[in-house]
């Protein structure tokens, strides 16, 4: 949460998780003196492996921007909590990290299977699973070269199709690819409960898993549909005006996937993706102040330059969207795969600067060649 006033005090509560990049990125500004900053922790932080608990207390501010972001959505499914995993930050990325290779290790030692089962075919579980199949077609090279084959993997997609964004033609040309590399791919399957043997459908059916990963849907922070003066909706995203505005409250702004904005053209909400949330920050940048002021704040326009989806070192698909020289096309092998990379070191530069983005990229290819590209102990 970020709010301003007349001494430019900027009040940032810090999630679970990614609080290093946030802090990193506030304090370069108080350094040049834009801002001053008061932190804010608020409930239990793994990041400290405790809990803090702040007391309940009053702070004044002029306007209120809510830029929380999102965590994956379990819709109440019976058991996903307790038997699931997630990878919604970098603590959860490394539990199921850690949580693989100890499986995997066991596949090898006992000489058994290994059932991995991934639920959401967006592109959150597509490049998951193009990532694990990759990365255990790698560690086949340290010792057992028959551990992809004892790896059983199911993606489950309660949709029609996988990738329902993208046009038919990457769904199906990446569900070709996915079962080309040992997937099972399963569309209109609902789950319905997970246990610790694996997932029930909605049809009956039982998927037998050892390690299950939920990457099917999100949802905003559950707390703000308790806020006094918000309208959310089921995923508890904060419905928005045109103008970024809550609904009810001219002084709150909300913005990303904590927001649910449905332009006028439009007969649906605006997707929580990041190009979404980029295009509605810059906006809000350059028109908060000048609202402060006093003059009019203008409605937020979205561009759609097109989506991109990543399978790893086994191809990448997107589509150039409504605006730009090629637009409306589709773009695929070699050139989408460089194009998602560019897209992330666009992200790195607009986070740490050209400078520092550089020297990371330097070093992840330095690493490259003196690491191993996995890490099995």
């Amino acid at each position: 949460m970020l709010a301003r006033n007349f001494s430019r005090r900027v009040f940032l509560r810090l999630p679970t998780y990614s609080a290093s990049e946030k802090l990193n990125w506030l304090i370069g500004f108080t350094r040049i003196g834009l801002f001053s900053i008061t932190y804010i922790l608020t409930g239990s932080l793994d990041l400290f492996r405790g809990s803090l608990i702040v007391e309940e207390r009053a702070i004044a501010c002029d306007v209120l921007v809510l830029a929380l972001g999102s965590r994956a959505n379990d819709f109440g499914t019976l058991g996903v909590a307790q038997h699931c995993h997630f990878i919604d930050s970098q603590i959860q990325a490394e539990a199921f990290n850690a949580t693989l290779r100890a499986k995997v290790t066991r596949a090898v030692v006992q000489d058994e299977a290994l059932r991995v089962a991934i639920v959401g075919g967006g592109a959150t579980g597509v490049e998951l699973a193009a990532e694990l199949s990759h990365l255990l077609e790698i560690a086949s090279n340290y010792g057992d070269p028959a551990v992809r084959g004892r790896l059983e993997l199911t993606l489950l997609e309660s949709g029609s199709r996988l990738l329902s964004a993208f046009p038919p033609a990457i769904s199906a040309s990446t569900e070709e690819l996915l079962r080309k590399i040992g997937f099972q791919v399963q569309t209109g399957k609902r789950v319905t409960a997970a246990a610790s043997e694996g997932l029930t459908c909605d049809d009956g059916s039982a998927v037998p898993a050892d390690l299950m990963v939920w990457a099917a849907g999100v949802k905003a922070p559950d707390f703000l549909t308790g806020i006094d003066g918000l309208e959310t909706n089921r995923s508890h995203q904060v419905i928005v005006r045109p103008t970024l505005q809550a609904i009810e409250e001219d002084r709150i702004f909300a913005l990303g996937d904590c927001a649910s904005l449905q332009l006028p053209e439009s007969d649906r909400p605006l997707p929580p993706t990041a190009q979404v949330a980029t295009q509605q920050a810059m906006h809000l940048a350059r028109h908060l102040p000048r609202w402060l002021k006093g003059e009019r704040l203008p409605d937020f326009g979205f561009r759609d330059y097109g989506s991109l989806v990543s399978l790893g070192d086994y191809n990448a698909f997107g589509t150039l969207g409504r605006y730009g020289l090629f637009r409306g096309g589709f773009i695929q092998g070699r050139f989408a795969q460089f194009s998602h990379a560019m897209l992330y070191r666009r992200h790195q530069q607009a986070l740490h600067g050209l400078p520092k983005a550089t020297m990371l990229w330097l070093a992840e290819r330095i690493n490259g060649i003196v690491q191993p590209r996995i890490r099995m102990s």
